[in-house]
């Protein structure tokens, strides 16, 4: 048996989504198999109130954040996330993550070295900040993938806000996030 990889790609306030899955092709001779998953549509009017629910509660949240998953699925989940501060260095070793700004601006540190280490639960990571990280710029429309096992963290100077529309894509047990370069 053949397994193929599904990509699906959906407009999301003028900005590209994708989506990858796995399915497994017919082997010849084989009777068919009909597995149908579920199809959502997130219209732009969609996320635009869920970005906006979760800005105004980032805004009265002392951590200047708020977050919530919007949907899971197999090898994979959605979130919708926002900021008005800066976040602390995070690592997720089973988790790739792919942030696609909705609005505002920010910048996301990337690599580097989390300064005082702190493991959680499900291989994450937390620290006070990354040193010698590089720094991404971002701004509405663009998309960040960070592979998983990559220190990251999120910056946002006084009077900023970021709204971004999260992919977090299950790292395989054994996989590389080097294959395909």
């Amino acid at each position: 048996m053949r397994w193929l990889v599904r990509c699906t790609k959906v407009l999301v306030s003028g900005v590209l989504v994708t989506s990858v899955g796995w399915s497994q092709a017919v082997t010849p001779g084989a009777a068919p198999q009909v597995v149908v998953g579920p199809v959502e549509l997130l219209t732009s009017k969609d996320m635009t109130a869920q970005g906006a629910e979760q800005l105004e509660k980032a805004k009265t949240s002392a951590a200047g954040s708020s977050s919530t998953v919007l949907a899971k699925y197999p090898g994979h989940y959605t979130m919708m996330s926002a900021r008005t501060k800066s976040g602390g260095a995070e690592v997720h070793a089973n988790y790739s993550d792919f942030l696609i700004v909705l609005d505002g601006d920010g910048t996301e540190l990337t690599g580097g070295t989390v300064v005082d280490p702190k493991q959680g639960m499900n291989g994450e990571t937390r620290g006070l900040r990354l040193e010698g990280a590089t720094a991404h710029t971002l701004h509405k429309g663009d998309i960040l993938h960070i592979p998983a096992g990559t220190p990251h963290q999120a910056i946002e100077v006084p009077g900023q806000t970021i709204t971004i529309f999260v992919i977090k894509a299950e790292q395989p047990a054994g996989g590389s996030n080097t294959e395909g370069k």
